[in-house]
């Protein structure tokens, strides 16, 4: 129900939101939506083990690396960076793909390789420099991009796949801790980082310049206008919003349609409709943890984590970036912002849930009169 909800809804706002070819946009969102939906449906109904193995993952990886040289190399830079395979009336984003493709590798690799509590460390295969060197090549081409925002969200699935698999509790909580540390204290850190001259040099790499606008972005509102405009399109809006199609602030605010729909949703819709969004999301990724922590099977189990895990830092990392908590990343809002790359992929993930939900054996409670049917549970 939240996913068809949601999907609804990111058809009617990619609309709403853009700024030019509204009526194209429409019926590519709605053609995205068709074929994540066809997706799902066939993720729901095949047999997941087939994606299993070392062969079929380390293919599936190779065609993706070899996707990311492509768009580093072959296709030109959008906003600064090559991550987009630009082929006329498709556009593909191979970064999107790899998330999900080292899901299913991890989730495969470290239930064959579970944690030895005895011991404290791994089986020797987990150090085989063979198991990392595909998914090591891939994250790198994507850190190299640049394409920080999907190279975050990917090392923080990797993250929550590792310590759901079994990892000592003393390591789990020093990881957790250290990356809190690290997200309160990243104005900070980039103050310290970021030598002082930069911040009055318009002429910095854009990467830079999203982090510096982060910092203070009221230092330079011109180069700050994206976060800025997106800040009045929120206040704009207040509790009940202007109505659809009446924002004002959409002319000014680029990829209103992609990275920053949420604050023309905000805008359109207002606050109370944004929070029925992000609770619709929160109940999704509920959901698909509890499909994982009822799952039987250690691979079914973290391959849900992982899932989980990727909703809620794509939904994180753009609202943190709209309203301000976090750098601008060009991450998309799943299942609304225009794109069909980002839709597709989490439609998949969304299956595979389903798929494991379905097949998950129900308890059945046996009336406390039928001893023989008791028996039988025990």
């Amino acid at each position: 129900m939240p996913f068809a909800v949601l999907s609804a809804l990111g058809i009617v706002m990619v609309f709403s939101a853009s700024q030019s070819s509204a009526i194209i946009n429409f019926i590519k969102q709605l053609i995205f939506v068709v074929i994540g939906c066809m997706g799902a449906f066939f993720f729901f109904h095949m047999n997941l083990n087939v994606l299993r193995g070392k062969k079929i993952l380390e293919r599936i990886l190779w065609i993706i690396i070899v996707s990311l040289l492509l768009a580093r190399f072959a296709f030109p830079p959008v906003n600064g960076a090559h991550g987009w395979m630009n082929f006329g009336l498709i556009t593909i984003q191979p970064a999107e793909f790899l998330k999900l493709a080292l899901i299913l590798y991890f989730a495969d690799y470290l239930s064959k390789n579970p944690w030895n509590e005895r011991l404290r460390i791994r089986s020797q295969q987990i150090i085989q420099f063979s198991a990392w060197r595909w998914p090591a090549a891939a994250l790198v081409l994507v850190i190299f991009m640049p394409d920080n925002g999907n190279a975050m969200i990917t090392l923080m699935i990797l993250l929550v796949i590792l310590l759901a698999s079994g990892i000592s509790r003393l390591w789990g909580a020093t990881v957790v801790a250290l990356f809190s540390l690290g997200f309160a204290i990243l104005p900070t850190l980039i103050k310290l980082v970021v030598p002082a001259s930069y911040f009055n040099n318009t002429s910095q790499h854009y990467a830079v310049s999203r982090l510096i606008n982060f910092v203070n972005p009221w230092e330079n509102p011109d180069a700050s206008r994206q976060l800025l405009y997106g800040y009045y399109a929120i206040a704009h809006g207040g509790l009940f919003g202007v109505g659809l199609g009446n924002s004002l602030i959409k002319p000014y605010l680029p990829e209103s349609n992609t990275d920053f729909i949420m604050a023309i949703f905000g805008e359109e819709m207002g606050a109370i409709a944004t929070i029925a969004v992000l609770v619709l999301m929160l109940i999704l990724i509920v959901r698909i943890i509890l499909i994982g922590i009822r799952a039987s099977q250690q691979y079914h189990r973290l391959m849900m984590f992982g899932i989980a895990t990727l909703l809620f830092m794509q939904t994180f990392v753009n609202l943190g970036g709209v309203i301000g908590l976090l750098p601008i990343t060009g991450v998309v809002f799943p299942f609304i912002s225009g794109g069909g790359s980002s839709y597709i992929v989490m439609s998949a993930g969304v299956g595979m849930s389903l798929n494991i939900a379905a097949h998950q054996k129900k308890l059945v409670r046996a009336h406390r009169d039928d001893i023989i049917a008791r028996k039988e549970r025990l």
